[in-house]
Protein backbone atom coordinates (compact mmCIF):
# COMPACT_ATOMS: atom_id res chain seq x y z
CA UNK A 1 0.00 0.00 0.00
CA UNK A 2 1.22 3.46 -0.86
CA UNK A 3 0.96 5.63 2.26
CA UNK A 4 -0.73 8.95 1.66
CA UNK A 5 -1.85 11.56 4.16
CA UNK A 6 -2.65 14.34 1.70
CA UNK A 7 -5.16 13.49 -1.01
CA UNK A 8 -4.51 15.36 -4.25
CA UNK A 9 -7.16 16.65 -6.67
CA UNK A 10 -7.30 16.18 -10.45
CA UNK A 11 -9.93 18.09 -12.43
CA UNK A 12 -10.35 16.25 -15.73
CA UNK A 13 -12.25 16.77 -18.97
CA UNK A 14 -11.21 20.40 -19.41
CA UNK A 15 -11.99 21.75 -22.86
CA UNK A 16 -10.89 25.39 -22.69
CA UNK A 17 -8.29 27.69 -21.14
CA UNK A 18 -10.73 29.57 -18.89
CA UNK A 19 -11.99 26.44 -17.12
CA UNK A 20 -8.48 25.08 -16.65
CA UNK A 21 -7.19 28.32 -15.13
CA UNK A 22 -10.24 28.49 -12.87
CA UNK A 23 -9.64 24.95 -11.63
CA UNK A 24 -5.95 25.61 -11.03
CA UNK A 25 -6.72 28.81 -9.14
CA UNK A 26 -9.25 26.88 -7.05
CA UNK A 27 -6.40 24.66 -5.87
CA UNK A 28 -6.41 21.65 -8.20
CA UNK A 29 -3.15 19.70 -8.18
CA UNK A 30 -3.62 18.37 -11.71
CA UNK A 31 -5.52 19.37 -14.83
CA UNK A 32 -6.61 16.71 -17.30
CA UNK A 33 -7.68 16.90 -20.93
CA UNK A 34 -9.17 14.14 -23.08
CA UNK A 35 -7.65 13.42 -26.49
CA UNK A 36 -9.92 10.54 -27.45
CA UNK A 37 -11.91 11.10 -30.64
CA UNK A 38 -15.67 10.53 -30.53
CA UNK A 39 -15.91 11.23 -26.80
CA UNK A 40 -17.91 14.14 -25.42
CA UNK A 41 -14.98 16.04 -23.90
CA UNK A 42 -12.48 15.51 -26.72
CA UNK A 43 -10.02 18.26 -27.56
CA UNK A 44 -7.10 18.19 -29.99
CA UNK A 45 -3.50 18.40 -28.84
CA UNK A 46 -3.12 21.97 -30.10
CA UNK A 47 -5.86 23.05 -27.68
CA UNK A 48 -4.26 20.94 -24.95
CA UNK A 49 -0.99 22.80 -25.46
CA UNK A 50 -2.74 26.18 -25.19
CA UNK A 51 -4.29 25.06 -21.91
CA UNK A 52 -1.06 23.66 -20.48
CA UNK A 53 0.96 26.72 -21.50
CA UNK A 54 -1.01 28.98 -19.14
CA UNK A 55 -1.11 26.70 -16.10
CA UNK A 56 1.01 27.38 -12.99
CA UNK A 57 4.33 25.54 -12.96
CA UNK A 58 3.46 23.26 -10.04
CA UNK A 59 0.16 22.03 -11.53
CA UNK A 60 0.46 18.63 -13.21
CA UNK A 61 -0.76 18.32 -16.80
CA UNK A 62 -2.42 15.08 -17.91
CA UNK A 63 -3.47 13.94 -21.38
CA UNK A 64 -6.02 11.11 -21.48
CA UNK A 65 -5.66 8.81 -24.50
CA UNK A 66 -6.47 5.30 -25.65
CA UNK A 67 -4.02 3.12 -27.58
CA UNK A 68 -6.26 0.17 -28.38
CA UNK A 69 -5.16 -1.70 -31.50
CA UNK A 70 -2.58 0.93 -32.42
CA UNK A 71 0.68 0.09 -34.20
CA UNK A 72 3.96 0.75 -32.38
CA UNK A 73 4.81 3.41 -34.99
CA UNK A 74 1.54 5.23 -34.31
CA UNK A 75 2.09 5.01 -30.55
CA UNK A 76 5.59 6.49 -30.78
CA UNK A 77 4.38 9.35 -32.97
CA UNK A 78 1.50 9.98 -30.58
CA UNK A 79 3.80 10.16 -27.57
CA UNK A 80 6.03 12.67 -29.35
CA UNK A 81 3.03 14.90 -30.07
CA UNK A 82 1.91 14.67 -26.45
CA UNK A 83 5.40 15.58 -25.26
CA UNK A 84 5.15 18.75 -27.33
CA UNK A 85 2.08 19.86 -25.34
CA UNK A 86 4.13 20.06 -22.14
CA UNK A 87 2.24 17.18 -20.51
CA UNK A 88 3.63 15.57 -17.36
CA UNK A 89 1.52 12.40 -17.59
CA UNK A 90 -0.36 10.29 -20.08
CA UNK A 91 -3.43 8.48 -18.83
CA UNK A 92 -4.17 5.29 -20.74
CA UNK A 93 -7.93 4.94 -20.62
CA UNK A 94 -8.46 2.11 -23.07
CA UNK A 95 -8.01 -1.66 -22.95
CA UNK A 96 -4.27 -1.60 -23.56
CA UNK A 97 -2.72 -5.02 -22.75
CA UNK A 98 -0.14 -5.16 -19.96
CA UNK A 99 2.56 -6.15 -22.46
CA UNK A 100 1.90 -3.09 -24.61
CA UNK A 101 2.01 -0.77 -21.61
CA UNK A 102 5.22 -2.36 -20.34
CA UNK A 103 6.86 -2.02 -23.77
CA UNK A 104 5.75 1.60 -23.94
CA UNK A 105 7.20 2.30 -20.52
CA UNK A 106 10.51 0.66 -21.45
CA UNK A 107 10.81 2.51 -24.75
CA UNK A 108 9.93 5.98 -23.48
CA UNK A 109 12.89 8.28 -23.01
CA UNK A 110 10.94 11.28 -21.77
CA UNK A 111 10.01 12.31 -18.25
CA UNK A 112 6.30 11.71 -18.91
CA UNK A 113 4.70 9.33 -16.43
CA UNK A 114 2.05 6.72 -17.21
CA UNK A 115 -1.29 6.37 -15.43
CA UNK A 116 -3.39 3.31 -16.32
CA UNK A 117 -7.15 3.21 -15.92
CA UNK A 118 -8.69 0.10 -14.42
CA UNK A 119 -12.45 -0.28 -14.77
CA UNK A 120 -14.15 -1.26 -11.52
CA UNK A 121 -17.27 -3.36 -12.00
CA UNK A 122 -18.98 -6.04 -9.97
CA UNK A 123 -16.25 -8.69 -10.15
CA UNK A 124 -13.96 -7.93 -7.20
CA UNK A 125 -11.43 -10.70 -7.93
CA UNK A 126 -11.07 -9.84 -11.61
CA UNK A 127 -10.71 -6.12 -10.90
CA UNK A 128 -8.04 -6.70 -8.26
CA UNK A 129 -6.08 -9.07 -10.49
CA UNK A 130 -6.26 -6.57 -13.34
CA UNK A 131 -4.91 -3.75 -11.18
CA UNK A 132 -2.09 -5.90 -9.81
CA UNK A 133 -1.11 -6.98 -13.34
CA UNK A 134 -0.35 -3.38 -14.37
CA UNK A 135 1.33 -2.31 -11.13
CA UNK A 136 4.94 -2.75 -12.27
CA UNK A 137 4.34 -1.28 -15.74
CA UNK A 138 2.98 2.13 -14.73
CA UNK A 139 3.54 5.03 -12.36
CA UNK A 140 -0.02 5.11 -11.01
CA UNK A 141 -3.34 3.28 -11.26
CA UNK A 142 -6.64 5.11 -11.81
CA UNK A 143 -9.85 3.39 -10.75
CA UNK A 144 -12.91 4.42 -12.75
CA UNK A 145 -16.41 3.03 -13.04
CA UNK A 146 -16.48 0.26 -15.62
CA UNK A 147 -18.26 1.36 -18.79
CA UNK A 148 -20.46 -1.07 -20.66
CA UNK A 149 -20.04 -0.24 -24.34
CA UNK A 150 -23.24 -0.24 -26.39
CA UNK A 151 -22.67 -0.93 -30.09
CA UNK A 152 -23.96 1.61 -32.57
CA UNK A 153 -24.32 4.44 -30.03
CA UNK A 154 -22.12 6.98 -31.85
CA UNK A 155 -20.32 8.87 -29.09
CA UNK A 156 -18.44 6.37 -26.97
CA UNK A 157 -17.83 6.67 -23.24
CA UNK A 158 -14.47 6.07 -21.60
CA UNK A 159 -15.33 7.80 -18.32
CA UNK A 160 -17.09 10.90 -17.09
CA UNK A 161 -20.32 8.95 -16.66
CA UNK A 162 -21.12 10.36 -13.21
CA UNK A 163 -21.69 6.83 -11.90
CA UNK A 164 -20.13 5.51 -8.71
CA UNK A 165 -18.67 2.02 -8.40
CA UNK A 166 -18.13 -0.24 -5.41
CA UNK A 167 -15.67 1.76 -3.31
CA UNK A 168 -14.93 -1.30 -1.17
CA UNK A 169 -13.22 -2.85 -4.20
CA UNK A 170 -11.20 0.33 -4.69
CA UNK A 171 -10.28 0.31 -0.99
CA UNK A 172 -8.90 -3.21 -1.31
CA UNK A 173 -6.84 -2.24 -4.36
CA UNK A 174 -5.35 0.75 -2.49
CA UNK A 175 -4.41 -1.59 0.35
CA UNK A 176 -2.77 -4.13 -1.99
CA UNK A 177 -0.95 -1.90 -4.49
CA UNK A 178 2.31 -0.08 -3.77
CA UNK A 179 1.89 2.48 -6.55
CA UNK A 180 -0.29 5.61 -6.12
CA UNK A 181 -3.98 4.94 -6.73
CA UNK A 182 -6.29 7.64 -8.10
CA UNK A 183 -10.02 7.31 -7.42
CA UNK A 184 -12.48 8.40 -10.12
CA UNK A 185 -16.04 7.57 -11.10
CA UNK A 186 -19.10 9.45 -9.93
CA UNK A 187 -17.30 11.75 -7.52
CA UNK A 188 -18.80 15.15 -6.71
CA UNK A 189 -18.62 17.77 -3.93
CA UNK A 190 -21.25 15.90 -1.90
CA UNK A 191 -19.66 12.43 -1.82
CA UNK A 192 -15.92 13.00 -2.14
CA UNK A 193 -15.28 13.24 1.61
CA UNK A 194 -16.95 9.88 2.19
CA UNK A 195 -14.99 8.35 -0.70
CA UNK A 196 -11.66 9.55 0.68
CA UNK A 197 -12.47 8.37 4.20
CA UNK A 198 -13.21 4.85 2.96
CA UNK A 199 -10.76 4.35 0.10
CA UNK A 200 -7.83 6.57 1.20
CA UNK A 201 -6.58 7.14 -2.37
CA UNK A 202 -3.48 9.06 -3.40
CA UNK A 203 -5.73 11.40 -5.40
CA UNK A 204 -9.33 11.93 -6.48
CA UNK A 205 -10.33 12.65 -10.07
CA UNK A 206 -13.51 14.46 -11.09
CA UNK A 207 -14.99 15.52 -14.42
CA UNK A 208 -18.77 15.47 -14.84
CA UNK A 209 -19.27 15.99 -11.08
CA UNK A 210 -18.09 19.60 -11.35
CA UNK A 211 -19.74 20.57 -14.64
CA UNK A 212 -22.62 22.96 -15.26
CA UNK A 213 -23.10 21.14 -18.57
CA UNK A 214 -21.01 18.78 -20.68
CA UNK A 215 -17.68 20.43 -21.60
CA UNK A 216 -18.23 23.35 -19.19
CA UNK A 217 -16.94 23.43 -15.61
CA UNK A 218 -18.93 25.04 -12.81
CA UNK A 219 -16.73 27.36 -10.74
CA UNK A 220 -18.84 26.92 -7.60
CA UNK A 221 -18.76 23.11 -7.83
CA UNK A 222 -15.02 23.05 -8.55
CA UNK A 223 -14.25 25.27 -5.57
CA UNK A 224 -16.52 23.25 -3.30
CA UNK A 225 -14.94 19.97 -4.44
CA UNK A 226 -11.39 21.22 -3.87
CA UNK A 227 -12.24 22.81 -0.52
CA UNK A 228 -13.95 19.63 0.67
CA UNK A 229 -10.83 17.60 -0.11
CA UNK A 230 -8.64 20.16 1.65
CA UNK A 231 -10.91 20.02 4.69
CA UNK A 232 -10.59 16.23 4.80
CA UNK A 233 -6.81 16.60 4.54
CA UNK A 234 -6.78 18.87 7.59
CA UNK A 235 -8.63 16.38 9.75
Amino acid sequence: MSENTYTKVKICGNTNVADAIMAANAGADAIGVINVINTRRYIDLETAKRIFDVLPIFVSKVVVITLDNMSIEFVRDKIKLIEETGADCIQLHGEEPVEVVADLRASMESRIRIIKKIGVGGDRKRTLENALAYENAVDAILLDTEVKTKPGMGMREIGGTGKEHNWNISKEIVERIKKPVILAGGLNPENVAKAIALVKPYAVDVSSGVESEVRKKDAVKVKKFVNTVKQVNRQ
